[in-house]
């Protein structure tokens, strides 16, 4: 572009200077007519540059921010819903309508109650990205809602509602990153025998970020995320310790729309797209009403962009180990837990009421 433009301009510095050599006294009014209408000419495509918009890759960078939503709505499904029936230990209690707590070891759920089964959590996550250039760091508040039916307490299928709320700043531009979603998270549980336990869920759902940056300006745009995951659980007991054997597939797709922001800087669109296989075991004690627990994972991170020549903003191969304690009363369940990993690290609330 800076080589067309450079002849451009030496072609109409030949025509002023032609114009102005060659045109007699007589014709010297219209002439300067059309000298100044050359000048304008070259003086626009030399301003152009400096008011045509800028180019960023903003949407590259806020694919972080805009993927914890996804990590945590989907480490919630699998952490705390789908898990639970058979992994104690995994910050929440599953019972039925009008039903009291099982005992330890019996199962899905026990009793003669209603099939059904309604479960609200809150979910509050931290998340801190130290991968250059994506630095990032910020907090997603999930309010879950769900319901699900028992077949026989061998099968469990549900549907989860989240909303989400993401706060974060972008260290890399020195900005914000804030958005609002809704995620729709159907699930499926099927316990093959004692041991042995398979789950299976997906989510839907889209939100509407709004950015700011000193460099790049302000804007607002819209995102939907989608993601897929299939595990694998084994539970041994030992007294009242509990090893549970686990290993998840997960894939996660996040999609944010082009966007032109408050400065005029043009942000393409951009699809994530991440494919995590995590491989560990959680172990934990259980107390009535008290269950301290350890996990430790290895963790297998595929990533690629819609947009060719972006930096992964996760690493190839990471652990992570997550610590904490599950606790419950009557009705009520929590857990506080604490993740680490390579680059990251997380720090999780959650709690909530069977009823």
């Amino acid at each position: 572009m800076l080589y067309g433009y450079t002849l451009f301009r030496l072609y109409l510095e030949k025509i002023i200077i032609k114009s102005i050599t060659k045109t007699p006294y007589c014709a010297l009014p219209r002439s300067l007519g059309t000298l100044v209408g050359l000048l304008a000419l070259l003086g626009l495509w030399v301003i152009t540059p400096s008011v045509r918009a800028q180019a960023s890759n903003t949407n590259a960078n806020n694919a972080v921010p805009a993927r914890s939503a996804s990590l945590a709505t989907a480490q919630a499904i699998n952490n705390v819903i789908t898990q639970n029936p058979f992994a104690g230990g995994s910050g929440a209690f599953r019972f039925r309508l009008g039903q009291q707590l099982p005992p330890a070891g019996s199962g899905l759920a026990a009793g003669e109650s209603s099939n059904w089964s309604l479960w609200a959590t809150p979910v509050v996550t931290t998340f801190r990205n130290t991968i250059n250039p994506y630095t990032s760091n910020g907090t997603v508040a999930l309010a879950l809602a769900g319901a699900e039916y028992n077949f026989d307490d061998v099968m469990i299928a549900g549907v989860s509602v989240a909303g989400d709320s993401t706060s974060s700043h972008t260290n890399y531009n020195g900005g914000t990153y804030k958005s609002t979603g809704v995620t729709v998270s159907p699930y499926w549980v099927y316990q093959i025998n004692n041991q042995w336990m398979t789950d299976w869920s997906a989510g839907f759902g889209s939100s509407q970020p709004s950015t700011s940056s000193g460099t790049y300006g302000n804007g607002n745009t819209n995102a939907n995320r989608f993601f897929a995951s299939a595990g694998l659980s084994n539970r041994s007991e030992w007294g009242r310790w509990f090893i549970t054997p686990r290993a998840n597939f997960t894939y996660y797709r996040d999609y944010l729309a082009g966007y032109t922001s408050s400065n005029n800087t043009v942000n393409n669109p951009l699809t994530s797209y991440l494919y995590q296989t995590k491989v560990g075991a959680t172990v934990a004690y259980d107390q009535p009403g008290f269950s301290p627990f350890l996990t430790l994972y290895q963790i297998f991170n595929s990533q690629t962009y819609s947009v060719a020549g972006q930096a992964p903003s996760v690493y190839p191969s990471t652990y992570q180990a997550i610590t904490g304690v599950n606790v419950s009363k009557g009705l009520f369940y929590g857990t506080v837990a604490y993740q680490m990993e390579k680059g990251g690290s997380q720090f999780r609330i959650y709690g909530g009421v069977r009823f």
